[in-house]
């Protein structure tokens, strides 16, 4: 699974990520002992800070020379605009476990499922509020994208939702929504650290692709562990989005299939028991929807890397390859284990 530090060659990161924890903390306390403890408890959760890592990447797009441990080449707004970024992220949790109805984030027990749904509710609306407040400090730019990131995240959301339990969602649906409600962020992420690093016009178009398509590629993967892996490799029940309704890449694939298609179909389009969510899981695992979801993420992955072209940083330009490929490794892993 997914590495962080593995697949960013970057010697001062854990020093950069140990300063936007302190800042996340920071941005979230203060104001009252309970929603402290609501606000903070899926950052002491832990968790990958995939995002924040693209803006800090993508401000150092255009240094020229070889970074080591030593320096101080991340400012102090870069890893603010970075915290305004994890925070749309993490209300987005809150909120999406309140729609799923989750016991479990991150190995812990969820907000919602802790303190009731009105909390979760409402502590994911006051991270928004203080992204909002951080961007806004950032300047009239940064805060008018993270305001359209989150546009596209909710619009992307509601489509996903106005489609639950339909079997004929398309892959045009399908491919809208994750643009939406995963690429968009990421997308977001790298602009804003662009920005922020003063990186060249020319090079901040690429890094905005670069976001876009490791936005489809981790949306797709986790698509794909969703279906094939296991409670451990994912840290939540697998299946969560057949139970939902939400028929993603490969469920949408396999219901395409010539010889198990129609089978799968037939077992979607309802609230699914036990028993129904083992046969249609099988059924999906059964066609080549998998193998055929991967060789998406190999065309994105093929894209990213062409993108990366014009980065003056070698160590960043490798850094969002390696992360493109570790992501698509993590899927190709799930071909073994059926």
């Amino acid at each position: 699974m997914l590495n962080i530090y593995n697949s960013i060659n970057l010697p001062i990161l854990k020093k950069e990520l140990d300063r936007l924890e302190l800042k996340l903390k920071e941005s979230v306390s203060g104001y009252d002992t309970f929603l402290d403890e609501v606000a903070l408890h899926l950052i002491n959760a832990g968790g990958k800070r995939i995002r924040p890592c693209l803006t800090i990447l993508s401000s150092l797009a255009d240094f020229e020379g070889t970074i080591d441990e030593s320096m101080e080449v991340v400012s102090a707004d870069v890893i603010t605009g970075a915290v305004a970024i994890e925070l749309v992220h993490l209300a987005s949790l809150y909120h999406d476990d309140v729609m799923d109805e989750a016991t479990q984030r991150r190995n812990v027990e969820s907000v919602n499922s802790k303190w009731g749904n009105l909390v979760a509710i409402v502590t994911g609306d006051y991270l928004l509020a203080k992204s909002a407040s951080i961007a806004a400090s950032l300047g009239s730019v940064v805060a008018s994208l993270l305001a359209n990131a989150l546009s596209e995240l909710c619009a992307g959301q509601i489509s996903e939702v106005n489609k639950a339990f339909n079997p004929n969602r398309t892959l045009e649906e399908y491919f809208n929504s994750i643009g939406g409600k995963t690429a968009s962020l990421m997308s977001t992420a790298c602009h804003i650290g662009a920005i922020i690093g003063n990186v060249s016009d020319s090079t901040i178009k690429e890094l905005v692709d670069i976001g876009t398509y490791l936005g489809y590629i981790f949306q797709i993967r986790d698509d794909i562990l969703d279906v094939a892996a296991n409670f451990d490799k994912l840290g939540k029940s697998p299946g969560q989005d057949l139970a939902e309704g939400i028929y993603n890449l490969p469920a949408i694939l396999a219901m395409n299939d010539p010889i198990y298609g129609s089978a799968v179909t037939k077992k979607l389009g309802k609230v699914l028991n036990d028993q129904d969510m083992t046969e249609v899981s099988d059924l999906i695992k059964s066609t080549d929807s998998i193998k055929e979801s991967l060789k998406y993420i190999e065309s994105y992955l093929e894209i990213l890397i062409s993108s990366t072209k014009n980065i003056k940083s070698e160590q960043v330009k490798e850094s969002f390859v390696n992360l493109g490929i570790q992501l698509a490794e993590d899927a190709r892993e799930v071909l073994t284990e059926i």
